[in-house]
């Protein structure tokens, strides 16, 4: 009878020993990590009315050989893919999957025109996979390519009226606030991957035919202030001539636009250039009145002021546009 009391003793010490041993409770499964890595060949038909351009580019991913992700399931958030070489499979020696593939697509992007046209826009290139959440997969950028992104770019690439201004790119989570139709879960959470080139407007061409038509045009209105009071017809003529070629210059300028809920820079300076023509146009008026009169001596003296204004506005304010655009 002891020794049974004995041994059911050490039955139920050595089951409470391995009841112990058990973890409280299981450990997370860890997401699958897929390392992306990208090279950009070329970037063309930067079109920023339709806010879209045109990317040519190798891509590769990488996974655990033991896992069963698969990269048919990516999808290009922002993108349609034209053309794609087939993905090319391959066994690493660290024990790793490699895919790779050429792609040829189209891109959207949200490109801010506030500074236009000295502006900088941001081309991002979406990646996600369709299939497994971020519970299961989780994108990282390739640890074995370059850390510093302007390197995944062809340094031979060109942008017409474009410089590169470098690259980056980030790894965060996605929340959809539906579940697709799938009945679960309210939201839904994928891994993004988000590839961004930079680019930057040359400033001298643009400098150079934007503004030296506008130039010209105000040029053409300064000439008022140095023809007789009396010349009143013809002072007119130049003032609503330089009008109608600013906006006739507005107007093909915009045509490049798409339609936006603000002013960009290029809006702001063609008001700038409409007031202050406007305003020599009242010069004008204000100036035969006074030649109507016999007053010339007024009429020069106002002539010789709004000589330094007209130049004076114009030159401090675009200075302010630019700097608070």
């Amino acid at each position: 009878m002891v020794i049974r009391k004995f041994l059911v003793f050490l039955l139920c010490v050595q089951a409470l020993t391995i009841i112990l041993s058990l973890p409280l409770y299981a450990d997370p499964i860890e997401p699958i990590k897929v390392e992306i890595g990208m090279y950009i060949l070329d970037i063309a038909h930067l079109d920023v009315k339709e806010s879209e351009f045109y990317a040519d580019f190798y891509i590769w991913y990488k996974s655990p050989a033991t896992s069963d992700w698969k990269p048919e399931n990516i999808e290009f958030m922002n993108g349609t893919v034209e053309s794609a070489t087939p993905l090319t499979p391959t066994l690493l020696a660290t024990g790793r999957n490699q895919w790779s593939q050429r792609i040829k697509a189209r891109f959207r992007g949200h490109f801010r025109l506030h500074a236009y046209p000295f502006d900088q826009q941001t081309l991002p290139i979406i990646i996600e996979d369709s299939e497994f959440e971020s519970n299961k997969v989780q994108f990282i950028p390739d640890p074995e390519s370059s850390g510093d992104f302007s390197l995944w770019l062809e340094p031979e690439m060109t942008v017409p009226d474009w410089q590169h201004n470098g690259a980056s790119c980030n790894v965060d989570v996605h929340n959809y606030k539906t579940d697709f139709g799938l009945g679960a879960q309210k939201t839904t959470s994928y891994s993004r991957f988000t590839f961004r080139t930079y680019l930057k407007r040359l400033f001298l061409p643009h400098l150079i035919k934007f503004i030296m038509p506008l130039i010209i045009i105000a040029g053409m209105a300064y000439m008022v202030f140095y023809i007789n009071a009396s010349e009143f017809e013809t002072q007119c003529a130049i003032c609503v001539t330089a009008l109608l070629s600013a906006v006739a210059l507005h107007i093909s300028q915009a045509d490049a636009l798409p339609s936006v809920g603000y002013l960009v820079m290029s809006d702001k300076i063609f008001i700038l250039f409409y007031v202050v023509i406007f305003l020599a146009l009242v010069q004008t008026v204000v100036n035969n009145n006074y030649a109507k009169r016999r007053r010339f001596d007024m009429a020069i003296y106002l002539d010789k002021i709004c000589r330094f204004w007209y130049i004076f506005i114009l030159f401090v304010g675009n200075i302010l546009i630019f700097l608070f655009s």
